[in-house]
């Protein structure tokens, strides 16, 4: 068993340097003040024997102005099973606390729970306002921190949805259509990499004409998927190639050299698929400047949209494409993502329909998508007010 103290200013930095010191299965066994500071005492392989222990060391060390400890009883004291059964074991009882233990820091993140109930209530009706977009604690507090902890909620509330705003990376309008390139899009499987990609092909060469445009599939893994995109290059009138290995990759790419624009399409992979980062390794191998878009459903979970930026990683990714924002009342997931990741968004899709449902990404309008997750609770007056303020930020015009 390994017992460490941490002191530090804050709850928060005490628990950042417990969890880069012991790790994320460290058990808290004490929080205190100790002379205007906090201190943690936590512990790594605790066992039944150890705990009372493991406190004891956490009490051991003078604190300022303790209070009198109040009296606890023996854990078999306070376990009471039903009929006379079998006590329930020790590792029923640790797989519990780590399920409490998984629930509290999905919820609570990087902020404690004491600091939740002690924020002022300004602060507390931020916090909820802005975890009601889907943002999660850790982005919800770095934007209720850069606020004053007092004053009136709802002018806090707009300049909260400002810094927000502020913080929504977009790339300029139709990028990829003007300065064109190699533009590949990655990402996990029905994510709408494909429809993402057709969209962007017709807008093209309804812009540009059908000269400068060529289609390229490594996707070797659906079966179908070389015949989709060849039914798409067919009906634009422009050539499209499969190329499964950075042979063939390479060569399509020479051949195409001379064309304005050249998307390529992959396979659609799980993120926890080791396939998806080979593939995206070997399109990365062949010695041309491509960039790599991101697709990322606003459907889909933070955990999930978290895996998939990482499996690529947020600093080689040229920006992320936004899908399936019409499957989903709420896209503070996919914000949060992008937001954490430092990824700017150049396309956010909300239909199937070619080319129209697609439009460049605006800060603003990603940000009125995002408070109509509010408009929900229309029913309960007392919302009426963050609705209101919602609905007059994103009518300001929103430079970013």
């Amino acid at each position: 068993m390994k017992i460490r103290r941490f002191l530090d200013n804050d709850t928060r930095s005490a628990m950042a340097r417990v969890r880069q010191e012991l790790g994320p299965d460290a058990v808290i066994v004490s929080n205190r003040k100790v002379g205007g500071q906090v201190e943690l005492v936590a512990a790594l392989d605790l066992d039944e024997a150890q705990l009372s222990a493991a406190a004891a060391y956490g009490e051991s060390a003078p604190a300022a102005a303790p209070a009198p400890p109040t009296p606890q009883p023996a854990l078999s004291d306070t376990l009471v099973f039903p009929g006379g059964g079998q006590a329930t074991t020790l590792a029923e009882l640790q797989r519990e606390l780590e399920s409490l233990r998984s629930m509290i820091e999905g919820r609570l993140s990087n902020l404690s729970w004491r600091e939740a109930v002690d924020a002022p209530p300004v602060k507390s009706a931020l916090l909820a306002r802005l975890q009601k977009l889907g943002l999660s604690r850790s982005l919800s507090g770095l934007i209720t921190d850069m606020l004053p902890e007092h004053g009136d909620l709802e002018e806090n509330w707009t300049r909260a949805l400002g810094l927000l705003a502020q913080r929504i990376g977009v790339t300029g309008a139709d990028d990829i259509l003007d300065e064109g390139g190699i533009v590949c899009l990655v990402g996990a499987t029905g994510v709408g990499k494909t429809t993402t990609l057709a969209k962007i092909a017709a807008r093209f060469v309804l812009r540009h004409g059908r000269e400068g445009l060529a289609l390229i599939t490594t996707d070797c893994y659906r079966i179908g998927a070389q015949e989709q995109l060849q039914t798409l290059a067919d009906r634009l009138e422009v050539p499209a190639i499969a190329a499964p290995d950075a042979r063939s990759l390479k060569r399509a790419l020479s051949r195409l050299k001379s064309k304005k624009l050249v998307l390529i399409d992959t396979a659609g992979l799980s993120q926890k698929d080791a396939l998806m980062l080979k593939q995206f390794k070997m399109i990365n191998s062949v010695g041309f400047n491509i960039q790599s878009y991101v697709v990322l459903p606003a459907s889909a979970q933070q955990q999930t949209l978290q895996e998939t930026v990482q499996v690529f990683g947020a600093q080689v990714l040229a920006g992320a494409m936004i899908t399936k924002v019409d499957e989903t009342e709420a896209i503070g997931n996919v914000l949060d993502t992008v937001i954490e990741q430092g990824l700017r968004v150049s396309y956010v899709c909300d239909g199937q329909k070619i080319p129209r449902d697609m439009q460049p990404a605006r800060a603003a309008d990603l940000l009125s998508l995002a408070v109509k997750s509010l408009e929900a609770e229309q029913a309960d007056p007392r919302q009426s007010g963050e609705q209101s303020s919602a609905r007059a930020y994103t009518r300001q015009s929103v430079t970013v």
